[in-house]
């Protein structure tokens, strides 16, 4: 199960990436198209199976342990940014849109800054797991935030899609706040593996982009035939 969750994830991006291929021409499109494509990068890396092979194929100096886990770790952050910036400009809000752009650039550089494989800290390891646990913290309660304040003045049609953002919004932001006990409480208990868990506010995105891009090409045949 900790390897087919990732994976369904990963596929269900891709379809819902292509799914909005045809309108990669509209600017305000590409954003979230470009988060799927990110985010299945991130669950196919971090899929138990596939990271303990790239772990393996590490050279023995050590100089490139953990690299496919820094990679997954960028895609994720970057998924969640353009995610955001998606809901920031369907809401009209073009400086949260601006704030996304900038805290991706900084958070992206502090990752790469803290990537320390031959001698890991424990002050750079750390400072890494907060980078994701407050980005992700951050995106997701903005995904809720604007999903929920927007429900009612959407078209029925596209109600259920954003009912899935919500969901996924609403379990991005447990699972963040999971990550930050777990951080502050390092002798509690502690989570084994994050791939599955994570996976779940992903099926969330992937499957409202889905129905979304399928329910919207149906408008449009509608305008065209009216």
């Amino acid at each position: 199960m900790s390897n087919i969750l990732p994976i369904l994830a990963a596929v269900l991006c891709l379809a819902a990436a292509a799914a909005r291929l045809p309108r990669w021409k509209t600017p305000e499109s590409r954003p979230f198209t470009i988060g799927m494509l990110l985010l299945a990068v991130w669950a196919v890396l971090r899929t138990p199976a596939i990271n303990g092979s790239a772990n393996e194929m590490t050279l023995p100096s050590g100089h490139f342990e953990g690299f496919s886990g820094l990679v997954a770790d960028l895609s994720l952050v970057g998924a969640g940014a353009l995610i955001g910036v998606t809901v920031a400009e369907a809401w009209g809000r073009v400086l949260l849109k601006r704030a996304f752009y900038i805290g991706l650039a900084a958070v992206e550089a502090a990752m790469l800054l803290t990537y320390s494989p031959v001698r890991p800290s424990h002050v750079t390891l750390q400072t890494h797991n907060w980078l994701l646990a407050l980005s992700g913290l951050a995106v997701n309660a903005a995904v809720l935030t604007a999903s929920v304040l927007s429900y009612r003045s959407v078209p029925v049609r596209f109600r259920l899609p954003l009912a899935l953002f919500m969901f996924g919004g609403l379990s991005g932001v447990t699972l963040a706040v999971i990550r930050v006990v777990t951080l502050l409480r390092p002798a509690g208990p502690q989570v084994n593996s994050w791939s599955p868990i994570v996976s779940i506010p992903i099926f969330g995105f992937a499957l409202g982009s889905l129905i979304a891009s399928r329910r919207m090409r149906a408008q449009e045949h509608e305008d065209i035939d009216a």
